[in-house]
């Protein structure tokens, strides 16, 4: 799923031309700088190449326009997400195919990307709370996926739904392994779906304990 997709799941009516502008420096700037607060409004402005008066016809503040892109980039994650399960071809590992198209998309949106990682492991704000949120769905949406082609054994719901939260973390960490180093795909991609196999045989032996 491209940058421009990102778009189309999340906004199904045209985003203003200015807004749009606005939005997609910020995550550039953002996904570059340190410290998020970093941002002055003038030079989002500047690179945007916009009045900066321009950026109170669509946000109140910048905590909002971030909300906006992190709310735009979950949704096309979700959705990819879901397609990438419910699509499995036969006889595949899902996890490798997820995962590989994780890398993918996170390749293809890597400012983005870059930006909601920073934020979920940043200070408390209300982004990192709406960022948590979306994790929370992704592992009910992932918990359904997986049940339904049934990978997982049958254990306690509540003890997948852990064993998710923590593989869903440590395969963003992947995913930003491989943007740091493109080349490991391979290595990353053994890693992960070993992470799974692992998780899942350690849930069977504490169920069976």
């Amino acid at each position: 799923m491209s940058k421009k997709a990102i778009s189309d799941a999340a906004a199904p009516h045209r985003m203003a031309q200015g807004k749009r502008l606005l939005m997609d420096t910020a995550t550039r700037l953002l996904a570059r700088q340190t410290l998020q607060s970093t941002l002055a409004l003038r030079e989002l402005a500047r690179e945007a190449g916009l009045n900066h008066n321009t950026f109170y016809r669509h946000f109140s503040n910048l905590e909002e326009m971030q909300q906006t892109i992190v709310e735009e980039f979950i949704a096309g994650l979700r959705a990819g997400l879901t397609e990438s399960r419910q699509q499995l071809p036969p006889g595949q590992s899902v996890s490798r195919v997820v995962i590989g198209w994780l890398f993918d998309f996170a390749r293809e949106n890597s400012d983005p990307f870059i930006l909601a990682y920073r934020i979920w492991h940043g200070p408390p704000s209300d982004s990192r709370d709406l960022v948590q949120k979306a994790m929370d769905h992704l592992c009910e949406d992932m918990l359904r996926d997986l049940l339904a082609l049934g990978v997982l054994p049958p254990l306690n719901e509540a003890r997948l739904r852990r064993l998710l939260a923590i593989d869903v973390h440590q395969v963003f960490r992947l995913c930003i392994a491989y943007l740091e180093a493109p080349r490991s795909r391979a290595r990353l991609l053994d890693a992960g779906d070993e992470m799974l196999k692992a998780l899942i045989a350690g849930a069977m032996a504490l169920e069976g304990s």
